[in-house]
């Protein structure tokens, strides 16, 4: 049985048209299909990238002067390769939707329960405050370890905070939410127990963000844990609310509370 959306078992929803479609929106192969769909077109979008950079980067008139030097660790060719990610995963499922006989919105964005959706914005934005203040405690050497480990994507101008924002609390929440809430955890929740699906979901989600990878040690597995215990959360949001607004929205504020310092110093440091 479904934990939420149109085949989900109905609570205080009216039942469904009797015309509604009967293919199931989510099946378990698109687990595999979805990321496949999205990487090979971010993988185009990169190729292109890197050519016009290089074509013309010399002259400034895409992204100027990188400390990193290599075109394709340069801010703006990671956060475009991202972009580029998000937005082939979100096309991905909508074209699965609409082949299937669904509606993008009804499916994963329909009102749900708003107690969820109000108490989202506080818990993401209580969540990443905390992570912050657990971060400054940590022995300074490996907090200069983890800084350096995410240097490519710290933002070093305007248009590179612009380029994060909007990655990090618009396209990332969408499609992330999409993957492991919208489709991921309602095809495991059909064939294990809600919570050890809430369980797999948050641990692969954690795992894709590469934390554990790049900074092997306490650091990476530390901040591998918060991802973790953030995605065992949004799982629990996208079940009380059935519906994924109220987790899109804590992902979203989650990200923009950790963002939002960054953006204040640049803007802080142009005025000065």
């Amino acid at each position: 049985m479904a934990v939420w959306g149109p085949d989900a078992a109905p609570r205080d929803v009216p039942e469904p048209l009797p015309d509604a479609p009967l293919r199931p929106a989510e099946r378990w192969w698109d687990l595999i299909l979805v990321p496949v769909v999205a990487l090979a077109f971010s993988f185009a979008a990169g190729a292109m990238a890197v050519v016009i950079e290089v074509a013309i980067g010399e002259r400034g008139l895409l992204t100027g002067s990188f400390t990193s030097g290599n075109v394709e660790q340069s801010p703006y060719f990671l956060f475009g390769a991202m972009g580029a990610l998000y937005l082939a995963m979100l096309g991905a499922v909508a074209l699965l939707l609409f082949w299937r006989g669904h509606r993008f919105g009804p499916v994963f964005f329909a009102r749900g329960r708003r107690f969820a959706a109000w108490a989202a914005v506080p818990a993401g934005i209580v969540l990443a405050i905390a992570v912050m203040v657990l971060l400054s405690m940590l022995p300074a050497a490996m907090q200069e370890e983890l800084i350096e480990q995410n240097a490519a994507l710290d933002p070093s101008t305007l248009g590179e905070a612009l380029a994060v924002f909007v990655v990090a609390v618009l396209f990332a929440p969408v499609a992330e939410e999409l993957y492991f809430r919208g489709i991921m955890l309602r095809v495991f929740a059909r064939r294990i127990p809600f919570a050890a699906a809430a369980v797999v979901t948050a641990a692969l989600f954690s795992l894709v963000h590469g934390h554990l990878f790049l900074s092997p040690g306490l650091g990476g597995w530390l901040l591998t844990g918060i991802i973790f215990l953030l995605g065992f959360l949004l799982a629990l949001f996208a079940r009380a609310g059935r519906s994924l607004r109220a987790p899109f929205l804590l992902h979203a504020s989650y990200n923009a509370t950790l963002v939002v310092p960054t953006i204040a110093g640049l803007l802080i440091g142009a005025q000065t």
